[in-house]
Order: structure tokens, then sequence, then C-alpha cells
């Protein structure tokens, strides 16, 4: 059995980290097409906020950006700014560095202002810079609710860091590699590398024995499944809208019979009053028959 969809209900299983609990309320209901505007947009920030806790970042950015996109703008600031922050996060999480203009919005910069910090973190690749950064604004991100989610991204601070180094350098040893991503020692150095290779982050071999990374040539992305990937998200990101256009182009039931009474002058008089509609649209039709 299928239930309507609660807004009420959400918010408190999310912040209280109760996601699975969330999730099977998410899945055992339905938002009703009825709802307001302002109600759509608290359901596509709080379903956003618990996939991207279940780690399914691809659907949280989905629906954060159809909620930024259909929130109202001048109004709700405080809403937009949680909205976007968690946004950020989840596009960093994605491996994806958000633009800069985004980070000075009219009314969000100073709100914004950390988050810009560790999106840089992030692109540097500095391990050490990002995990002081985010020690400096822990308080805030927790009162944000995105410490959580941001503590997750040591893993793409170390990808970018090792995206870096692979193009600055075709063979370059552990140890180096240990001393730029802020690791402790070359061992820990060398697994992290084994698991980007692994991964398909980078294209590369290790020398255990000499203790070096070999990066290979680089390869044409166009023989990747990354083109494939983009084309994806964009044409899921049109049809989205185009199904929005349409659901909001609807019109209500036998609402063009109400707008050929009025333009017949048939509307308000008494005599029509005790008849049903359909009995007043074959009236119409008679009359359009006659007509022509």
């Amino acid at each position: 059995m299928c239930y309507h969809f609660d807004i009420s209900f959400s918010h408190p299983l999310s912040s209280q980290n109760t996601v699975e609990q969330a999730q099977k309320l998410l899945s055992n209901s339905t938002f009703p097409d009825a709802a307001s505007n302002n109600q759509l947009c608290r359901y596509l920030y709080h379903s956003g906020r618990i996939q991207a806790l279940r780690l399914d970042y691809s659907s949280s950015f989905s629906n954060l950006s159809q909620c930024l996109r259909k929130a109202p703008t001048n109004t709700a600031l405080g809403f937009r700014i949680a909205a976007q922050r968690l946004l950020v996060v989840v596009q960093l999480l994605m491996g994806e560095i958000p633009d800069r203009n985004v980070f000075f919005t009219e009314g969000m910069r100073v709100e914004l202002g950390p988050y810009m910090k560790i999106a840089q973190a992030v692109r540097r690749g500095d391990l050490a810079n990002f995990h002081s950064t985010v020690s400096s604004f822990a308080e805030r991100l927790k009162m944000d609710g995105t410490y959580t989610l941001i503590s997750r991204l040591a893993h793409s601070v170390v990808k970018a860091g090792l995206r870096k180094l692979k193009l600055s350098y075709s063979r370059i040893s552990l140890d180096d590699v240990a001393t730029r991503l802020g690791l402790p020692n070359a061992t820990s150095a060398e697994f992290v590398v084994a698991k980007a290779v692994r991964d398909g982050v980078i294209d590369a071999t290790i020398d255990h024995e000499q203790k070096y990374v070999q990066s290979h040539d680089l390869v044409d992305v166009y023989a990747t499944t990354e083109p494939t990937e983009a084309f994806h998200r964009r044409i899921a990101y049109c049809l989205t809208t185009h199904n929005d256009a349409v659901r909001g182009m609807r019109y209500p039931p036998d609402a063009y019979k109400k707008q050929l009474e009025a333009s017949r002058g048939l509307r308000g008089k008494g005599k029509d009053d005790d008849k049903t509609d359909e009995e007043k649209a074959a009236e119409l039709e008679d009359e359009l028959d006659e007509d022509y």
C-alpha cells in the first residue's frame, strides 16, 4: 500500500540520523501532486539530504538542484542557503568542484565562506590543509548538519592530489607522494595509490621493489565512459524539466465547458441552475451545430 508523503515526518527522521527509517518512509509513500510549491521544495530538500547520507549522490544532486530551481528567489533566504550548502557538499563528494560564482551569490557570501575554503582545499588535493580547515570550522559545520558528509571528503582530497601528481610527474617515489599528500609514511601512500589505480582514478603502475609510481600516457577521454555519463546527466535534467513543464500546463477537468459558458453569456442564468453539466454541454454543442 502506498501512502501520501507528509514532510513533517521526514525532518525529524533525517535530523536524528535514523536514515534507514526515513528512506523506508520515502519509498513507501508518494508525494501528492496537489501540494504547493513550497511543500515540494521542502520535500526535494529532505529527500536530497537523506539520499546524500545513504551515499546516493547522483539522486541527491538531482533533487537539490530542482529544489533550488523551484525555490522562491525573493524570500526564504535561509532555506536557499541550507539547500545550497548541502548541494556544494554533494558536488564535492561526486568529485566535482562547484563554480566560484556560487559562493558569491547575493546574501550567501558569508554563510558559504567556510565551504568555499573547503572546496579550495579539495581542489588543491592538500590533505593537511583540508583537515586544518575542517577543524577550524568544525562547530559551524556541526550546526549546519554537514559535518558527517564533509568528513567523507578526505578520499576526494587524496584523489584530487593524485591526479595533480600524475599530471606533473611521469615517475615519483612513494615517499614524495606521502609528503605531498600529507600521509604518514610511504606504506600508507602505497595503499592509497593502489586503491586509486584499482578504482580507475589514475592510470599508473606501482613498483613495489623500487618504491615508486610510474604514470602511463594520457588516454583519449572519449574512449572512456565519462562522456556517456555527462550526456546522461544532461539528458536526465532536460527530461525532468520537460516533465515539470508539462505537469504545470495541465488544466482541470471540464475547464473548457466553463469557458464556453462564459463566452456565450450562459453563466449565472437562473434557468440553467437546475441543469447538469452534461445537459449544458449538449445544448452548447447543438448551438454550435446550428451556427455552422
